[in-house]
């Protein structure tokens, strides 16, 4: 499959809140879902459809598929570390590879893979805020935290072309895309974005053909999945897999929205290439305006079972 590498700079730092309740902290890798909706978000602001979007994702033929953003540093990009990688010292609790191990481990070479030291090139910070009661002018201390990406480092993304050419609107889907992102790139993602957070800058800094995994195989999850019903006993046949139990609130244009809770398998589970996933319904009791979606297709790196477990 050709696969679009981007490369994204936040010169402010980024806030992506790991959970509801975590103003304080920050993830320092962005997950598929959350990128797919802040898209969504950008292509709706510049005055076009959401369901032009939807539609393809919702019939069971995405356009594209899309990984979570991941860290990368001047030495290259990192990839999650597969569920069912056992490794000593250093590198036992990394959650990270660099790009020449993650290769060469979906190619059954384990050997090698505990060289080196894992190594963070992002720190999170604390920083502190102030907001003042209404009626009282009271102060308040609170802290939110803010990721900092080493200068020369930041986060990666790869897009997968399956249908570019079909239309989404007026425009070709990779066109729709861009826009979207150029979008997103000037307004920002994630939280606290009134003081600069979540603006980057971006480049394209790859286009790769990567192998699709084998009929009857699997691979590593670079996105989370939401699997479909019928696809859930298939997840039996995992070599290794891990559950995040995602909430939150949903931007619409009718406010801030409480979505329903759903449970996605993580990056770096190791599923059956058969097991393709698709669109969570989310949306509360109540709330009729449109329906709240959240994106769980799998993008799948192949891997050579057997092999480095």
């Amino acid at each position: 499959m050709r696969v679009s590498l981007f490369k994204l700079t936040f010169p402010h730092g980024l806030h992506i809140s790991p959970h509801e309740l975590s103003l304080d902290d920050s993830s320092f890798a962005i997950p598929a879902d959350t990128l797919f909706s802040a898209l969504l978000s950008a292509w709706v602001r510049r005055g076009m459809e959401a369901m032009a979007w939807l539609d393809p994702f919702l019939g069971g033929k995405p356009p594209f598929l899309i990984t979570s953003a991941f860290p990368y540093s001047e030495k290259g990009l990192s990839f999650p570390k597969p569920f069912h990688l056992r490794l000593f010292g250093e590198w036992r609790h990394a959650e990270f590879l660099p790009e020449t191990a993650f290769y060469r481990l979906c190619k059954g070479d384990s050997q090698g893979l505990e060289e080196g030291t894992p190594e963070e090139f992002w720190k999170i910070e604390q920083i502190p805020r102030v907001s003042l009661d209404r009626f009282t002018n009271r102060s308040n201390l609170f802290f939110v935290g803010r990721v900092h990406f080493r200068p020369g480092c930041g986060l990666w993304f790869g897009v997968a072309w399956l249908q570019p050419e079909e239309r989404c609107q007026d425009l070709p889907f990779r066109e729709a895309f861009m826009l979207a992102l150029r979008e997103l790139a000037a307004t920002g993602l994630g939280g606290d974005r009134c003081v600069g957070y979540g603006q980057f800058e971006f480049e394209l800094l790859d286009e790769v053909d990567w192998p699709d995994p084998a009929p009857g195989g699997c691979g590593v999850l670079l996105s989370r999945l939401w699997p479909k019903e019928e696809e859930i006993p298939a997840l039996r046949d995992s070599l290794a897999w891990r559950f995040v139990e995602v909430g939150g609130w949903a931007e619409t244009p009718a406010g801030h929205v409480r979505r329903k809770r759903v449970r996605l398998v993580k990056e770096g589970s190791v599923v059956p290439a058969g097991v393709q996933g698709g669109l969570a319904d989310l949306t509360p009791p109540g709330f009729a305006a449109h329906r709240i979606w959240r994106y769980g297709y799998a993008f799948l790196y192949p891997l050579e079972v057997g092999h480095g477990a």
